[in-house]
């Protein structure tokens, strides 16, 4: 699953403002519900999120961060029960006056509630979630 946007920003800024991660739940919209972050403010490094699916599904995902090259990428990881894990990537390319932003995510192993919903329609919310999380973050340098 991936998207991209234009982002009016530099690449520092973006990075900036994602790697605080308490900023991440100002662009995800009612779907994503952060329960709790990790760490101490300002750094936080993971935390639990409560996502949305299909047909009224929701699962709970551990999350953490386990790569940041500043300022062009931050890499993490999505854990939901024992079975299903995720990568998840942030690329930041500049561009003359903005930057292509690209959110990505790879499902690694799918437990059988997981690959079920993913089949139902998750797959699809996802990549309108990611859609949606892009245009709020230029949204957000844009004003």
């Amino acid at each position: 699953m991936t998207a991209e946007a234009a982002v009016a920003a530099s690449a520092e800024e973006i990075f900036a403002f994602l790697a605080d991660l308490e900023n991440h739940w100002l662009l995800t919209g009612p779907l994503v519900r952060v329960l709790h972050l990790s760490g101490p403010a300002g750094g936080r490094d993971g935390g639990m999120v409560r996502i949305g699916g299909p047909l009224g599904f929701g699962r709970t995902a551990r999350t953490k961060v386990v790569e940041a090259h500043r300022p062009e990428s931050m890499a993490g990881r999505a854990e939901i029960g024992a079975r299903t894990s995720a990568a998840i990537r942030w690329t930041i390319s500049p561009h003359t006056e903005s930057c292509r932003v690209r959110l990505e995510a790879s499902v690694e192993r799918a437990g059988p509630l997981d690959r079920l919903i993913l089949a139902l329609g998750g797959r699809r919310l996802m990549r309108r979630l990611f859609s949606r999380t892009l245009r709020e973050l230029a949204r957000h340098f844009a004003g």
